[in-house]
C-alpha cells in the first residue's frame, strides 16, 4: 500500500490509509526529543514485553486464557517495537468509523495488544464477580 493510498470498505466505515506513526497511541509524543522518545517508546516497552514473556515462561499455573492474553500483548508489542527500532516508526493503516464508534488509525499489532488487555480485564471482572457470589 502506497503512503497516499486510501481504500474504503463497507460504505467507507472501514478505511485503509497508510500512516507512519513516530509517536505512541494516536501519535502522542511524536515531538519528544530523541533520548526521551527512545526511553519511552523503545526501552520501557521492550522491558514490559520481556517481563510478560518471562511471566508466562516462569509461572506454570496460569490458565490458558491468561496465557493467550499475555501472548497477544507480547506478540503485538514485539511487532510494534520491531518496527519502531528498525524503521523508526510504526505503520498504522486501519480506521473504523461507525458513527457512535470511531477509532484512530491503528495496525494489527495494536489490535492484538488491545484484545489481550480486553480479555484480561473481562477475566478479572468475571473472577471478581465469581468471588463476590461465593462469599
Amino acid at each position: 500500500m502506497e503512503p497516499w493510498s486510501h481504500y474504503g470498505y463497507l460504505n467507507y466505515h472501514v478505511t485503509l490509509n497508510r500512516v507512519e506513526n513516530t509517536g505512541a497511541f494516536l501519535s502522542l509524543g511524536d515531538t519528544l526529543s530523541g533520548t526521551v522518545k527512545i526511553i519511552l517508546f523503545d526501552v520501557l516497552p521492550l522491558l514490559a514485553i520481556l517481563s510478560g514473556l518471562i511471566f508466562i515462561l516462569v509461572k506454570t499455573d496460569l490458565n490458558r486464557i491468561t496465557v493467550l492474553s499475555v501472548i497477544l500483548i507480547v506478540g503485538g508489542g514485539f511487532g510494534n517495537i520491531y518496527d519502531r527500532i528498525v524503521r523508526g516508526s510504526v505503520t498504522d493503516f486501519m480506521h473504523i468509523n461507525f458513527v457512535i464508534f470511531q477509532t484512530g488509525i491503528f495496525n494489527v499489532a495494536d489490535l492484538s495488544i488491545t484484545t489481550g488487555v480486553f480479555i484480561i480485564l473481562i477475566q478479572a471482572l468475571l473472577e471478581r464477580k465469581k468471588g463476590l457470589v461465593e462469599n
